[in-house]
């Protein structure tokens, strides 16, 4: 039987693989927080990295993402980038307060205009 933080992981996934790819996050950001204080196997920590990146990606280069999704939460530290979609859609988060496995994917404002 898998535990409450794999549960909360699959969740996560499916959000991501069903309704993100549709532009729709109902949630997410919610739900990432709490994924934010698990604890994981190591195999499960690499799956989260690996979902994060494709958030991400998503954001970054997807063609509709609902604006809902987009709506920062100012109340919310900048280090929880999960609050803060509307910033790196537009390229204007802080790369230096991504994880490292994130920042080779996120591109800001200026390296997207020279790409």
């Amino acid at each position: 039987m898998a535990n409450r933080n794999t549960i909360k992981l699959d969740r996560y996934e499916e959000l991501i693989q069903f309704a993100l790819d549709l532009g729709e996050g109902m949630g997410l950001a919610d739900l990432r927080e709490e994924l934010s204080v698990a604890v994981f196997s190591e195999s499960n920590q690499r799956r989260l990295m690996k979902l994060d990146g494709y958030v991400i990606e998503q954001i970054t280069q997807g063609d509709m993402i609902a604006d809902y999704l987009l709506e920062d939460d100012s109340t919310r530290p900048l280090t929880a980038w999960w609050w803060h979609l509307g910033k790196l859609r537009a390229g204007t988060y802080p790369v230096h307060l991504l994880p490292p496995h994130l920042r080779e994917i996120y591109q800001p404002e200026p390296e997207r205009l020279a790409a």
